[in-house]
Order: structure tokens, then sequence, then C-alpha cells
């Protein structure tokens, strides 16, 4: 199931592609920040002609302004760069984390430029927006007339393979969050329970010897939710094969050191390879209830992904 989270360049820019199929639409991003601001620089926000908009510039302090500022250059096609708190012209608009914001408002970003940034975060692959001093968006390398760049990175995707209520507990969290979540599930009534509570990316696992086809790319989170010494093997040997940024199975310093020997003595991985695993998973030690536990490992799962995007940036 496609999930949306607003602040996503990729979703963002698929609210833009769609209003502009019917009207004009402004594209604002953040050009620099100073001090304690909300957003990062090439936060997006999509503003329509009427009013609508998807994104957020701020923590709602200045977006209203910001949305009539956009329709302003909606109407008169100039585009306009602006700055709030600290040193900007609206005095009566103060940031209150005493920092800056700077933003640049596109009243007619070139569609084809947008489709094809949109295209490469849907296709699960980084992209960089470039804008000119005359603001024109450019898509790749910088070039001698970039003045700010702008990388995107695919959305945070969840794999669970599990049964039982911590896997069920962990896919609802990070489905309320917006994160792309896969269930494998064993048992037909793990997986009619998920079904009945609105998770509908399931695959039943029949026999380890046949897993699901491998699909993680390096934005794709996987976690083994239960213990069965006959697929936890397969299971994490296959995650180890893969590009995933974070993998983690869910038990015991016991457990878990179990399943290291067992990987390096039967399936031939190095301690450089299984040190990939993280166990016992989350931020908090020693959890016990299901829905707390889903709470401290995508905690966990969500710093992972920061730490991954911030080095595949630099």
């Amino acid at each position: 199931m496609s999930t949306m989270y607003l602040e996503h360049a990729q979703d963002v820019l698929g609210q833009w592609i769609s209003w502009s199929q019917k009207s004009k639409v402004a594209l604002v991003i953040v050009t620099s920040t100073e001090g304690g601001a909300v957003r990062m620089p090439g936060a997006l926000m999509a503003v329509s002609d009427t009013g609508e908009s998807c994104g957020y510039i701020s923590g709602g302090c200045i977006d209203a302004d910001v949305v009539n500022n956009a329709r302003e250059a909606l109407r008169s096609g100039q585009t306009a760069w602006l700055r709030y708190g600290n040193g900007s012209p609206f005095m009566d608009l103060p940031l209150p984390c005493g920092g800056a914001i700077e933003i640049c408002v596109l009243p007619s970003a070139k569609a084809d430029i947008l489709s094809a940034c949109h295209y490469r975060l849907a296709s699960r692959l980084k992209v960089t927006l470039n804008l000119t001093e005359t603001g024109d968006l450019q898509l790749g390398q910088p070039t001698a007339a970039s003045v700010l760049s702008f990388p995107y990175t695919p959305k945070l995707r969840l794999r669970i393979a599990g049964r039982g209520a911590d896997s069920l507990a962990l896919a609802r969290l990070a489905m309320a969050s917006g994160i792309q979540t896969e269930l494998q599930l064993r048992d037909g009534t793990d997986i009619q329970d998920a079904q009945r509570q609105g998770i509908n990316d399931v695959t039943k696992l029949t026999v380890p010897s046949t897993l699901p086809e491998l699909d993680d790319d390096p934005w794709t989170a996987f976690l083994l939710a239960f213990h069965d010494v006959d697929w936890e093997e397969k299971l994490l040997a296959q995650a180890l094969e893969g590009s995933a940024f974070y993998i983690g199975a869910i038990g015991s310093k016991a457990t878990h050191a179990r399943r290291c020997d067992s990987l390096r003595v039967h399936a031939g991985f190095t301690e450089n390879q299984i040190s990939r695993i993280r166990g016992p998973v989350g931020l908090i030690p020693s959890m016990r209830d299901a829905s707390m536990l889903a709470v401290s490992i995508l905690a966990e799962i969500v710093e992972a992904y920061q730490h991954e995007t911030r080095f595949l940036d630099q």
C-alpha cells in the first residue's frame, strides 16, 4: 500500500504534479536556515492557486503567510525570495525559535524537471535538485549556474518477517507514521489479523528453503520478529546478502549470541558481516509490551535512517 507523509519530497512533488494538471501551482523551497529552524534546507511545499498546500516550511508559525506569498507569486508570475525571522522585513512574524528561514517561491517550475525528480524518488533512487539565481531548477550534479543544491533520498521502507503481536504492533505503528511496510508472516491466523487491521502488504512465508525474493535497498530496514531456529538463519542470511541499512532481530542477548554463532559456523559469514545485525533491538532495553516494544524499535530504526541519509548525502 502506498503511504504518504507530507514532509517528504516525493509526496510534495507528487501533489504538485497532480494539482498542476488542473491549475497553476507554486513550489516553495527552503533555501537556508539559521538557528533552531524546524525544517532543513531543501524542505518543499506545493501551493495551488486556490490556497491548498502540501508540505511544511515551519512548525506552523509562518506557513499561512508562505501560502499567501505563494499565491501572490502565482498571480504575478514572479519568483520570490523571502526571509522570515532575524533580519526579516516581516516584523509581525517572529520565529519563536529565534532563528531565520529563507525560502524561494517558484510560480512556474518546469513540470518535466519535477516529474523526473519525483520519478527517481518513487523508483527508490537518490536525486539532487539545483536552484539557480534566476529561479530555474536543474537535476543532477551542480553546474556553474547553480547556486544551491538539495539532495533527496527515498523514503524509509520497513520489511518485517515474523509472527504474533510484535510483528503486527510494529507494522501498525510504522504505517501510521507513513512508512511503507511489508509483513512476511508464517501463520494464516497472523495474516488474517493483519488484514483485519488494514495491513494489506503481506507475504506468506512457506518453507525456509524458499524465501520471497529479496528487494531490500539502502533505505530499507529489516526486522526479524520471531523465534524459530529453522527460519532465523535463512532470513538473516538473506538480509545480510542485501543492502538494507538496518538489520535487527528481536530476542535476548543469549538468543542473539546463538543466532550469530549459527551464521558464523553454518552459513560462513564473517564477524564484520554479522556485526550488521542489531540485537537485542530497540532504544529502550527489555521492553515486554508489544506496543511499547514497537515504539522502541521504530525509534531505533528512524535514528539509523537519519544517520544513513546524512552519510549518503556527504
